[in-house]
């Protein structure tokens, strides 16, 4: 092992001691930016995580911005460059300014960069931010270093993921008490159970990932509390519309998660399109404020046979769905697996 080598591992192994031995994410992040910082001489390293009440991005912690700008900052995420790695996880990788001016221009936080790396920060499927370092010389950051900074922006998501364990206490309590949903992480044991049960017998089903199309704007419009009593409103009528042997689960602030049982693409397409109706003809609060759902559709064993490959089916799905406008429902073809399409990437890079 060369001394570079020796000296990633040092701080992967301090990082690591500390995420085994706190509870306080700020921590574990202000030791991530400063050592990349240290160790690949950057000009940036910062942490930035999506707001999931506002859904704006925020800089979380950071090596080389001043406190101005961190105060400053707030972006909507982009269907760009950002976007694209906030749905597919695919790292962004811009070797020279000159090769992608404008992902570059739309990456770029305080100063200008000659090179810059991202990478998602996720857990459980869900993206929770992404980790950025840039550096003022071009060819500074090459495709290799995108394997290091995953593996820092891994440490990142389980320390923050931990915080959020310890403070909500998940492990003891199944349900969410702002919707009534199921929390995520007891959610995702019923999806394991499902496939296992699908594969031993031979049976299908469905998840959908719906998304409240205009929630900043009744946040901004109404305020925070209106807003929450329609998420509230909006869980309760999906409870209602699900049968018994189904499944809801709050997947992120505005967005929840259904597993159908023994449900075929087609079943799960009528089921969304129902439920997109039933949204849209429904006055929300005693201000009857109206809202519409994108809805994504992914089947086992049509669109994956593991938890990871339906639920990225989904997210890429529901992406789709976005972008067709509010209201929409979208899957994909019979036989289509996200990881398929990652699969060919990577060979053909």
């Amino acid at each position: 092992m060369n001394p570079a080598d020796e000296r990633c591992m040092r701080m992967m192994r301090e990082i690591l001691e500390l995420l085994k031995s706190s509870n306080q994410y700020e921590h574990v992040f202000h030791l991530i930016v400063d050592r990349l910082g240290r160790l690949f001489r950057c000009q940036t390293c910062a942490i930035i995580l999506l707001d999931p009440r506002t859904e704006y991005l925020k800089v979380e912690n950071s090596y080389g911005l001043s406190l101005t700008f961190r105060k400053s900052f707030r972006r909507k995420i982009s269907t760009g460059v950002v976007g694209d790695l906030f749905w597919t996880g695919k790292p962004i990788l811009i070797e020279s300014v000159v090769d992608n001016p404008q992902g570059s221009e739309e990456l770029r936080l305080e100063e200008p960069f000659g090179a810059c790396a991202c990478v998602q920060i996720a857990v459980n499927h869900r993206t929770l931010g992404y980790l950025h370092v840039d550096s003022k010389e071009p060819g500074a950051l090459e495709q290799r270093d995108l394997s290091i900074l995953q593996a820092f922006a891994d440490f990142a998501g389980l320390a923050y993921h931990k915080w959020r364990l310890t403070e909500e206490n998940m492990r003891l309590d199944r349900i969410d008490h702002e919707t009534g949903l199921e929390k995520y992480v007891s959610f995702l044991e019923r999806l394991n159970e499902s496939v296992e049960r699908a594969r031993n017998f031979g049976e299908r089903f469905a998840i959908l990932i719906g998304d409240v199309d205009n929630f900043k704007d009744i946040a901004h419009t109404y305020g925070y509390d209106s807003s929450h009593q329609l998420l509230s409103e909006m869980a309760k009528m999906v409870r209602d519309m699900v049968r018994p042997v189904d499944a809801v689960g709050r997947f992120g602030y505005d967005e929840f998660i259904i597993l159908r049982a023994n449900s075929t693409l087609d079943e799960a397409i009528d089921f969304a399109k129902a439920l997109g109706r039933s949204v849209a003809q429904a006055p929300f609060t005693e201000k009857q404020i109206s809202s519409t759902v994108s809805v994504a559709v992914a089947t086992f064993p049509e669109n994956g046979r593991t938890v990871d490959d339906l639920v990225l089916t989904a997210k890429k799905a529901l992406l789709e769905a976005q972008r067709s406008g509010r209201g929409s429902v979208f899957h994909y073809p019979h036989v289509w697996y996200s990881s398929d399409v990652a699969l060919r990437d990577n060979n053909a890079s």
